[in-house]
C-alpha cells in the first residue's frame, strides 16, 4: 500500500492532478514489468512515441507530453488486468490528512522515493531561500539561483524516472522513450509538494496489495 500525508486546503483540482500523475506513472511501469513476452501494448513502444511527437509537430514540448501521457492513461485504464489495477484504499481529508493506494508494491517503491527526494529537495530550497534573503542577494544574482534550482529539480525528475526504469532492465528499449514522459508525470506531484500540500509518502505491508 502506497501511504501519502496530506495537509492543508485541498480544491477538487488537486486532487484530480495527483491521482492522474500517480495513475500515469504507475501504469507505465506496471504494465511493462509484468509482460515478459514481446506483446507489450503499442503505446508503451519507442516508435509509438515518435509518431506521437511528429503528430504534434510544432506544439509545445510540455503540451506533447501531457497528450501522449493522457492517451496512454486512457489505454492503461481499459487494457490493465484487474489484478494490477491501481485501487484506492481510503481517503482521509483532514489537516492532515492521507490517500492510501492499493497495487504493485515495487511500482509503489519507486513512486514514494520519487516524493521523498522531491520533498527533502523542496526543504533544502527552503533553508536555502532564508539564507539567501539574509545575504540580500543582489536582484540579477537571484535570477541566476532560480534557474539553477529549477534545472536541479528537473535534473532531480530525471533521476525518479531512470530509477524507476531500472525495474524494466530487461526493457533497455523502453527506457528512451518513457524518460521524458515519467519527468512530465511528476510535475503535478513537485507542485503540490511546493505547497506543502503532500507532506511524504511510505509503502506498508498490505494482504491486498499485488508483488
Amino acid at each position: 500500500m502506497l501511504e501519502i500525508k496530506i495537509d492543508g486546503r485541498w480544491e477538487p483540482s488537486d486532487f484530480i492532478a495527483i491521482f492522474q500523475s500517480i495513475e500515469s506513472f504507475y501504469y507505465k511501469i506496471a504494465i511493462a514489468s509484468h509482460r515478459r513476452d514481446y506483446d507489450l501494448p503499442y503505446w508503451l513502444y519507442d516508435d509509438y512515441e515518435r509518431w506521437a511527437f511528429r503528430r504534434f509537430d510544432g506544439v509545445p514540448f510540455e503540451v506533447v507530453l501531457d497528450r501522449i501521457n493522457f492517451r496512454m492513461l486512457e489505454r492503461a485504464r481499459y487494457q490493465t488486468p484487474a489484478h494490477l489495477r491501481i485501487a484506492v484504499a481510503k481517503i482521509q481529508y483532514a489537516s492532515p490528512g492521507g490517500i492510501d493506494l492499493l497495487g504493485i508494491g515495487k511500482v509503489f517503491e519507486t513512486l514514494s522515493n520519487s516524493i521523498g527526494r522531491m520533498k527533502s529537495y523542496y526543504d533544502d530550497a527552503a533553508l536555502r531561500e532564508e539564507r539567501d534573503a539574509q545575504a540580500a542577494l543582489d536582484t540579477q544574482l537571484k535570477k541566476i539561483e532560480v534557474e539553477k534550482e529549477k534545472e536541479n529539480l528537473q535534473a532531480l525528475k530525471i533521476k525518479n524516472a531512470e530509477d524507476a526504469l531500472r525495474i524494466l532492465d530487461a526493457r533497455p528499449e523502453l527506457r528512451e522513450a518513457l524518460v521524458p514522459l515519467l519527468v512530465r508525470d511528476q510535475d503535478a506531484i513537485s507542485g503540490l509538494i511546493a505547497e506543502q500540500k503532500v507532506i511524504s509518502a511510505r509503502v506498508s505491508d498490505s494482504d491486498q496489495e499485488q508483488d
